[in-house]
């Protein structure tokens, strides 16, 4: 006769309450399915895809993998809707009806408690973009009373926030950025992945790859291309003191043949009015032109308030000034001491 090890009551106990949860879960869901949501979610970004949790299934549909865990999952996509932001919706009554206020729901597919909601996105968007015109504004064309527009607000607004975080209006973003789903996401300027990182404009000297160095197109994302930038605009202050330089010299030498004849010898009569050169003069204010375009470039880079940039902008004056001061004096020399107006200023 075989024997079975009897049961004892704590055991029994345990295996009755899992499958009790084993049968009441998929019941707590059932009714509101992942086909039930994926429809829903069609519905609502058809009417309005503006919306934060519609862009979130924008990005959930490129990328799975987009947003921490489950928040990818149709059903915590509808909540961010339905739950947060657009209850009243046609679209959320299946949801409202069977996962709003069902525990079992809400704790398997949470919504994103964080996200900001449509109003506050249309507002902030409005606000920034009436107080300063920033790269983005242009894609969202909101009036003063927040109307939906078909842009994608959550994304113009991080985009914002992530260039300048300490605006007024970014609070809403940083909270969203501290927690999940936003936490570790591309709408969130962590400096994770220099690849998506948005470049910022922060107003204090601070290190890092990703600026904008004086066209949309040149922004470093790599260590390559960061230290490819450095290098360039090393050059770039090189080329700008030995122009400088050369701008001297041409004043030098035009201060010398504008002189008159015979000027060492004396003369009773009054002194012969000079002509105006208007070849210098047009010579003279083009390369002032030059001179100016690069000392104002050279000032914007510095105005990056990147370490790496504004010294090698720095480091590439001071090595340039060196190259070029013996040049300025080896022609003070050959026109016998003559100087014309130098004008050493960097940028006006």
């Amino acid at each position: 006769m075989e024997h079975h090890p009897q049961m004892t009551p704590r055991t029994a106990r345990s295996l009755v309450a899992l499958l009790v949860a084993a049968c009441l879960v998929p019941t707590a869901v059932s009714a509101f399915d992942q086909a039930n949501a994926t429809a829903s979610l069609q519905s609502l970004c058809h009417d309005m895809p503006g919306m934060p949790g519609c862009y979130l299934k924008k990005l959930c549909d490129e990328n799975p993998s987009a947003l921490s865990e489950p928040y990818c999952h149709p059903i915590s996509l509808v909540g961010a809707v339905c739950l947060l932001d657009m209850p009243r919706m046609k679209g959320c009554a299946a949801y409202n009806a069977e996962c709003a206020n069902n525990a079992t729901c809400q704790s398997l597919y949470p919504a994103p408690a964080s996200l900001p909601t449509s109003a506050t996105l249309a507002q902030n968007i409005y606000s920034i973009c009436n107080e300063m015109s920033m790269d983005g504004c242009d894609r969202c064309r909101l009036t003063p009373t927040s109307r939906y527009s078909e842009c994608d607000m959550l994304e113009v607004y991080s985009n914002l926030c992530a260039a300048m975080p300490g605006m007024s209006q970014c609070p809403p973003w940083s909270t969203f950025c501290s927690s999940s789903p936003g936490m570790g996401s591309r709408l969130c300027n962590d400096g994770s992945d220099p690849s998506t990182q948005i470049p910022s404009m922060i107003m204090y000297f601070h290190t890092g790859l990703v600026e904008f160095i004086l066209f949309k197109s040149w922004i470093p994302r790599t260590y390559w291309q960061y230290w490819l930038s450095m290098l360039a605009l090393f050059l770039l202050s090189v080329v700008f003191e030995v122009f400088q330089a050369m701008h001297v010299i041409l004043d030098m030498h035009l201060a010398k043949s504008a002189k008159p004849l015979g000027s060492k010898g004396t003369t009773t009569g009054p002194p012969a009015q000079k002509r105006t050169n208007w070849n210098h003069v047009l010579l003279k204010g083009l390369l002032r032109m030059v001179h100016a375009t690069f000392a104002y470039a050279l000032m914007l880079v510095t105005m990056t308030y990147n370490v790496g940039l504004f010294f090698s902008v720095i480091v590439g004056l001071g090595v340039g000034n060196m190259l070029s001061a013996p040049l300025i004096k080896s022609a003070e020399n050959a026109m016998g001491g003559t100087s014309g107006d130098p004008n050493w200023e960097l940028c006006c």
